[in-house]
């Protein structure tokens, strides 16, 4: 059996239609979900991309591989957890194409590393892998086009020229310098007469061919459509994460007035009963080095949130449309019936939600809960599984549709397999300040331990599925939050994966 895995970066369970989505972005994945099983109690085990990603690599939580937060390179023993040198030795042809992010971007200093800007200078341009065990790469740097503070100028090295960036950077440059460096220009705000705001929403003016999205797609086909025998694909757009600047026409997908339909309802006095630093976030750092990672959803007025979320919305459409394209060349190819294909998301996104935007060292379901949809041989057509699952199940899901028993060091288990009581999060977060918490999710209840402070969040998702009011200290919930605690004492990872910062947040 073939298997392909399909992955899109910052991605909120709920833009899906089949998951309750007003604005119809998402057509070919909600027709995909027909033809397979949704998990629509999916959950990541951690909300921040390079511990999330590495988990899904490894079938392991991070402070198992050591990922333990952004900023954390993947440690070159786990190439041989990796899912993709499992099935590599048994015959598979394996591929990773788009975003891998096993490797910080922008390092403190130099670490040569693939994915690093100073290491991607020193790759050979001829380079197609093997990197941790997929047999062919074709990759981009980090892939968002950010003005990270103290970190880079108006333009983005990971884009070029070369021989900074890796392929992505070598097909922006395809014909010539002059050529490469207004593609450069094009992608800025600028370009499109916008300016570089709070907001990071702009009509990216690069021609939809150049674009990432259509890239990774592109680059995907391409593959598919060469690749002979077994094989595993990752497939890894880079959107729909900040800054919201999808090209035409997908940014004009979306008005401001169609996206009233879905921002998040306000609740004034949610903070009340809730760790101080939920209130703090919300308001942001703006006119600070970290504006560009929280502007403060608190902050942000009712029309600038409308704004974003339309361009985020037509990010979401743009990667349904490309990965519809992906998905044709497997019945072009009559590859349909002997492929298991899987979608899913490394986290997701606040979008306004709490009063919170984008990410950040928080276990609400606005970040925790992903999409998973899986369509493929002995898969059930039209089913829905609200039993919590994660996304560090993917691996051992893998290995047995391929034949091949899990090893003992996986932490996952395959989801065709008993049903999961709960799904656990680690969030060892440490940019500027460290704030390490584990969630254990059930059916019905989600609770937050904070490790190294005396409070903690519990919430009843049946009565409170907007995880509103914290039951922490609610003496009714006292017996249930003894419960849980004692659970997640239990089941989760006691020694954790110390591992060097090498970069501050990619």
């Amino acid at each position: 059996m073939n298997v392909l895995l399909i992955t899109t970066d910052q991605q909120r369970a709920d833009t899906l239609g089949v998951e309750g989505s007003p604005l119809q972005a998402t057509p070919r994945l909600d027709s995909f979900a027909a033809r397979g099983t949704r998990y629509s109690g999916a959950r990541t085990q951690n909300p921040l991309c390079q511990p999330a990603r590495a988990t899904i690599l490894t079938g392991t939580y991070p402070s198992t591989h050591g990922v333990t937060c952004n900023g954390i390179d993947l440690p070159s023993d786990a190439e041989d957890r990796s899912i993709a040198t499992l099935l590599g030795r048994a015959g598979y042809r394996t591929a990773i194409i788009g975003k891998a992010h096993f490797a910080s971007a922008f390092p403190f200093f130099p670490t040569g590393r693939i994915e690093s800007v100073d290491g991607s200078a020193r790759v050979d341009p001829e380079w197609n892998g093997p990197y941790f065990g997929f047999e062919h790469a074709e990759l981009l740097l980090f892939g968002h086009n950010l003005r990270i503070a103290d970190l880079m100028g108006r333009w983005n090295w990971i884009f070029g020229p070369p021989p900074f960036g890796l392929h992505y950077a070598r097909h922006v440059f395809r014909d010539g310098f002059e050529r490469g460096v207004e593609r450069l220009r094009l992608m800025q705000p600028e370009a499109a007469g916008a300016v570089w705001d709070h907001t990071q929403t702009w009509r990216n003016a690069l021609p939809e061919e150049d674009h990432p999205t259509t890239w990774v797609a592109d680059r995907a086909v391409e593959w598919l459509n060469g690749v002979d025998g077994p094989f595993f694909g990752w497939v890894s757009f880079t959107d729909p994460h900040h800054p919201m600047d999808p090209p035409a026409p997908w940014c004009d997908r979306y008005s401001p007035e169609d996206a009233l339909q879905v921002l998040p309802q306000i609740h004034p006095d949610e903070f009340e009963g809730k760790p101080a630093l939920h209130k703090i976030l919300s308001e942001g750092l703006r006119g600070r080095a970290l504006e560009w990672a929280n502007p403060g959803g608190a902050t942000l007025t009712r029309a600038e949130l409308a704004r974003m979320t339309a361009g985020y919305y037509g990010m979401v459409a743009q990667l349904d449309h490309a990965i519809g394209r992906v998905l044709d060349v497997l019945d072009a190819r009559g590859l349909t019936d002997d492929t298991l294909v899987i979608v899913t998301s490394d986290h997701g996104e606040f979008l306004g939600e709490h009063q919170l935007i984008f990410k950040g060292p928080f276990g609400y379901d606005s970040l925790l809960r992903v999409p998973l949809l899986v369509r493929g041989p002995g898969v059930e057509a039209g089913r829905v599984v609200t039993d919590p699952v994660g996304t560090i199940d993917l691996a051992p899901t893998i290995l047995q549709a391929a034949g091949l028993e899990a090893p003992g060091w996986m932490e996952g288990q395959s989801l065709a397999v008993q049903p999961r009581e709960y799904v656990l999060t680690e969030n060892d977060f440490n940019i500027v300040t460290s704030i390490p918490m584990r969630t254990i999710t059930t059916a019905q209840y989600k609770l937050h331990r904070y490790l190294e402070a005396p409070f903690g969040e519990l919430y009843d998702l049946r009565d409170d599925p907007g995880e509103v009011v914290n039951r922490y200290d609610d003496p009714a919930y006292a017996s249930t939050r003894s419960d849980l605690l004692a659970l997640l004492d239990d089941v989760m990872n006691h020694d954790v994966r110390n591992e060097p910062t090498v970069g501050l947040v990619a």
